[in-house]
């Protein structure tokens, strides 16, 4: 496996606190950004300066922080991005892939639903946090209907390598996240 789940005992014992924090959010993301999707802006915003100076929040940055750079123990400097899938069950996302160099997703009210991969499936559950290679073909497949928002935490991986020309112009979300 080349993809790690981790079990996030903060999320578990706090997720009422951590969907009532992210409905306000969606709301506020909603009124700033005009109504956009808050998933299909997600160069436009980090979900962790969104809900700045939340400490829950900010647990949240630490232990999701501390598990990328055990996960990717690179010398080069790591950024995120961060933002907030927030889906009825005819909007969760079809097959698709993230051209970084990681991806993963963080489960805060994650319903009954997979996330399928071309060559595997997660079980989603509450306080789930999936971290691995970019570039994998997934989409969530609803396993029960739901009347309330499915909530997760999606975030990239990018890694700054000097021998790769890249254009991040316009990508107002990428926040540090070295060591």
């Amino acid at each position: 496996m080349d993809y790690r789940i981790h079990k996030s005992e903060l999320i578990i014992h706090n997720q009422n606190e951590f969907i009532k924090l992210i409905d306000q959010a969606h709301n506020l993301h909603q009124e700033v950004m005009n109504g956009e999707d808050s998933t299909w802006s997600y160069y436009k915003y980090n979900f962790f300066t969104l809900t700045a100076p939340s400490q829950l929040s900010h647990k949240l940055f630490i232990e999701l922080k501390n598990l990328i750079n055990e996960y990717i123990p690179s010398d080069q400097s790591k950024w995120m991005q961060c933002w907030i899938n927030y889906h009825y069950p005819e909007q969760v996302l079809q097959w698709h892939n993230h051209e970084w160099d990681y991806h993963g997703y963080i489960s805060i009210d994650p319903k009954k639903s997979r996330t399928v991969f071309t060559d595997y499936e997660i079980d989603n559950q509450v306080g789930n946090i999936y971290i691995g290679p970019g570039y994998r073909e997934h989409e969530v497949v609803v396993d029960e209907d739901f009347d309330t928002p499915r909530i997760t935490l999606g975030f990239d991986i990018h890694l700054n390598d000097p021998n790769k020309k890249e254009d991040l112009n316009g990508m107002f979300s990428l926040i540090p996240i070295d060591g």
